[in-house]
């Protein structure tokens, strides 16, 4: 009778090994998803921050706004590109952005962690020099947006 009492003991506790192990590998996965989601809704966001800012100023000629956004939690830098005029390329930009100049994707804000990871198009901008990186401090971005009548001029905020 005690030897059947073992197996017994024996199969319970690997079902119960067996089930916590699902039930951690499921509650990760669903953690990680939901990190995930929340780094992407931190970027689309930025994104509708960013572009509603810049349609927002097109009309009051002269007007300077400064925006401080939440920049994506994944990210480290970005990089707004010249679209007003055609920019010149830096011999030190990343290929990615490189390319999506040259061929005239119109996408002018790129996220960038080691290379460029996403784009999007953000509206008319000019920025000086044509292509104006800026690291994210505390994941924090600061920004100057002057009206120009049918475009936006975007710059680091340096004011205090």
């Amino acid at each position: 009778m005690k030897n059947a009492q073992l197996y017994n003991q024996m199969f319970i506790y690997i079902l119960t090994i067996f089930l916590t192990a699902i039930i951690l590998v499921y509650g990760y996965n669903a953690i990680d998803n939901f990190r995930k989601r929340a780094d992407q809704l931190s970027c689309l966001k930025f994104q509708n921050e960013l572009k509603n800012a810049i349609e927002s100023i097109y009309s009051d000629y002269g007007s300077v706004k400064k925006k401080d956004m939440q920049a994506c939690s994944n990210y480290d830098k970005i990089c707004f590109v010249e679209s007003v005029k055609q920019p010149t390329i830096p011999a030190n930009i990343d290929p990615l952005i490189k390319d999506s100049i040259l061929s005239k994707t119109g996408k002018n804000v790129f996220f960038l962690e080691n290379t460029a990871k996403e784009s999007f198009y953000a509206g008319r901008i000019s920025v000086d020099p044509d292509i104006l990186c800026l690291q994210a401090s505390n994941n924090l971005i600061s920004i100057r947006i002057e009206s120009r009548g049918d475009y936006a001029l975007i710059s680091k905020w340096s004011g205090s």
